[in-house]
């Protein structure tokens, strides 16, 4: 199996290749979440992290999809148009020619490349009634994605699965799906932004970020390069994790939270079918 600092640097060899395409169709993005904290803390990954999370708005994520065939080969976008079996919000740049299995996921019949994940940033409503009402829509949303309890959300995920459940079916959850995909694009926030997916996302709440923390990327190392940060990614950074970014956790909890199955950066993850994956 692939150790982890050979995972990383597949993952920087990803990273590097959406830059390339980025730059080429003139695309912003951003590092995010502990990506960006990293390269501000360590100048590069958090030791103790193993993934890459990126920021896109949703028109240069849709510019992004439409300029696809800049990728090399063996990168793929994954969404629910381009993988249909594919049922995250997040979206994902996967190497088609490696593989990466963990609990997420594990066993749907998807591309299971390693990957870096790309998160949507849309309009935050200005409204707090309407920022709130489509909070519980986007919670909403990620149930009908997922068809089952959203993880790590207890007895709350399992209830509201069950309601969400009983309520959009068929034709009417197809439905549901389309409007809330449109409000999150068209709500006509001006101020803030917000993914509406994530580690922060419960059915009431979400980080929301100022949108001119989003203009002209801030370059800064990140390993071996300079990557595009949020104009002002300090802010982000406290708004993300507190005053107290720059202090290392507690020792104990300087853990991945990933639990991964197997990994291979020299396996397409095709040759493990019906072993890590369809093998019910």
């Amino acid at each position: 199996m692939t150790s982890l600092e050979d995972f990383k640097n597949k993952q920087l060899q990803i990273l590097h290749e959406l830059d390339r395409v980025c730059q080429a169709a003139g695309i912003n993005y951003y590092l995010a979440y502990g990506t960006c904290l990293g390269a501000v803390r360590h100048q590069g990954f958090i030791p103790w992290d193993d993934d890459i999370d990126v920021f896109l708005t949703w028109e240069d994520m849709e510019k992004l999809f439409s300029n696809q065939h800049l990728f090399q080969n063996k990168y793929f976008l994954q969404s629910r148009n381009t993988d249909p079996n594919y049922c995250n919000m997040k979206l994902a740049l996967r190497d088609s020619s490696t593989s990466y299995f963990s609990d997420d996921n594990d066993n749907q019949d998807i591309n299971h490349g390693m990957f870096i994940d790309l998160y949507t940033l849309f309009p935050y409503p200005d409204n707090w009634f309407a920022a709130h009402k489509l909070i519980i829509d986007s919670y909403i949303l990620r149930i009908l994605y997922l068809n089952e309890p959203p993880v790590n959300h207890g007895k709350l995920g399992r209830i509201a699965y069950k309601v969400v459940s009983a309520l959009y079916k068929d034709k009417r959850k197809e439905k549901k799906i389309k409007k809330v995909e449109k409000a999150l694009k068209e709500n006509g926030g001006r101020k803030n932004l917000a993914s509406f997916f994530g580690d922060d996302i419960t059915p009431v709440s979400c980080f929301k970020f100022p949108k001119e923390c989003f203009q002209t990327p801030k370059r800064i190392k990140f390993e071996d390069y300079l990557a595009p940060c949020p104009t002002d990614p300090e802010r982000i950074c406290e708004l993300t994790y507190g005053k107290t970014y720059m202090q290392f956790p507690p020792e104990k909890d300087r853990v991945s939270r990933h639990h991964v199955k197997y990994m291979s950066c020299d396996e397409p993850y095709t040759y493990y079918k019906g072993v890590y994956y369809i093998n019910e």
